[in-house]
C-alpha cells in the first residue's frame, strides 16, 4: 500500500485504472501494439494488502502484467514489500511481473533503492530488482503535452507551486477532446493541487470549471460537499461572527483524512484558539505539513 494520502490516492489509482495509456507508456516506454486491461482490486495473499494497479497486457503473444506502486515519499521497507508483491502476484496471475516504483513527488533524494537483496557474510545471496521512475524526471515532457495523460500531476514536479502551474495545467486538460477524461482530469488536478495551496484560492481559480467537474467519475468529497457555495463565500469564511468552529472542524478533518489521528492536545489547542486570521493559517498549514508531528510544533508556536 502506498503512503498517499487518501483523497489523492482515490484520484489517482482511478484516473491510472480509468485511463492506463499514460502510465503504461511512462512504465514501458511506449503503449502502441500493446493489448492492454486494468486488474480490478488486485488482492494478494498478504494479510490486509493490495497492490495499487496492475495491468494485464498482451504483446503479440506474450502476456504479462505491469505492476504500479505509487509513492509520495520512499518508505524504508518499500523493497521489500515490492518483493513481496511480486511473488505473490505471480502466483496469483501465473504471469510474469514487471514491477515499477512511480515516485511522485519532487525531493531531494540522494538515492532510491531498486532492489531488495539477502546478504550473508557480505556475500549477496540473492537479488529482486525492481524499476524506479521518479516522476519529475518527467515533467518537462508532460509540460509540453507529450504525456498529456498526466498532467493533473504536474503541480506535484514542479519546485514552484503556484498559479501559473495550474494555468498549465488546466490548458493541457482542456485540449484533450476527450471531455470525460476532461473531467476526471481537472478533478484530479484539484485534489493533488490542494496539498500545496489554500482551498479557496483552488475554488476561485477553477470556479469556471465547476459546473465541468460535476461530470467527473473521480468527483472528491470537497466538490460534493458544496463547491459552488465556497467559491461564493469562501474567502470570507472565517472573517463572520461565529465561524471559528467552522474553521476548527475544517482543521481536524484535514488532519483526520491526511493522518488518520487526532491527538487530544491538538482537539484542546484549537478550540482554546479564538482568533479567525490564526485558524485560517492553521487550516493552510494543515493541507501543506508532512506529519502530524510538524503540525503540533506549528501550533504550539502560535
Amino acid at each position: 500500500m502506498s503512503v498517499l494520502t487518501n483523497p489523492i490516492d482515490r484520484s489517482l489509482k482511478a484516473l491510472a485504472r480509468n485511463y492506463p495509456a499514460a502510465f503504461i507508456r511512462l512504465a514501458l516506454g511506449t503503449a502502441e501494439n500493446l493489448v492492454f486491461s486494468t486488474v480490478e482490486n488486485p488482492e494478494i495473499n498478504i494479510p490486509e494488502k493490495r497492490a495499487d494497479l496492475v495491468y494485464q497486457i498482451e504483446q503479440e503473444d506474450i502476456k504479462y502484467l505491469l505492476h504500479l506502486e505509487f509513492q509520495l515519499r520512499h518508505e524504508k521497507d518499500l523493497p521489500e514489500r515490492m518483493f513481496k508483491y511480486s511473488a505473490f502476484l505471480t502466483e496469483s496471475y501465473r504471469l510474469p511481473v514487471i514491477p515499477t516504483v512511480i515516485y511522485l513527488e519532487r525531493r531531494n533524494y540522494r538515492q532510491l533503492p531498486s532492489e531488495y537483496s539477502v546478504m550473508l557474510d557480505g556475500k549477496t545471496m540473492s537479488r529482486f530488482t525492481y524499476q524506479v521512475i521518479k516522476l519529475w524526471d518527467y515533467s518537462d515532457a508532460i509540460a509540453k503535452g507529450e504525456l498529456k495523460g498526466l498532467a493533473p500531476l504536474l503541480i506535484m514536479l514542479t519546485e514552484e507551486k503556484n498559479a501559473d502551474v495550474l494555468a498549465k495545467t488546466r490548458q493541457l486538460i482542456l485540449s484533450e477532446e476527450n471531455k470525460m477524461w476532461q473531467a476526471d482530469a481537472l478533478s484530479v488536478a484539484v485534489t493533488v493541487a490542494e496539498r500545496y495551496l489554500d482551498r479557496g484560492f483552488l475554488m476561485q481559480f477553477f470556479k469556471e470549471e465547476v459546473a465541468f467537474l460535476k461530470g467527473s467519475s473521480i468527483v472528491q468529497d470537497w466538490i460534493n460537499e458544496g463547491i459552488e457555495k465556497g467559491i461564493e463565500k469562501g474567502i470570507e469564511k472565517g472573517k463572520e461572527k461565529g465561524k471559528t468552529e467552522t474553521l476548527r472542524e475544517d482543521i481536524l478533518e484535514v488532519l483526520k483524512e491526511r493522518f488518520d489521528l487526532i491527538t487530544r492536545e491538538i482537539d484542546e489547542k484549537l478550540r482554546e484558539t479564538d482568533s479567525p486570521a490564526v485558524l485560517r493559517f492553521l487550516l493552510k498549514k494543515s493541507v501543506k505539513v508532512n506529519n502530524i508531528e510538524e503540525f503540533q510544533e506549528i501550533l504550539k508556536a502560535v
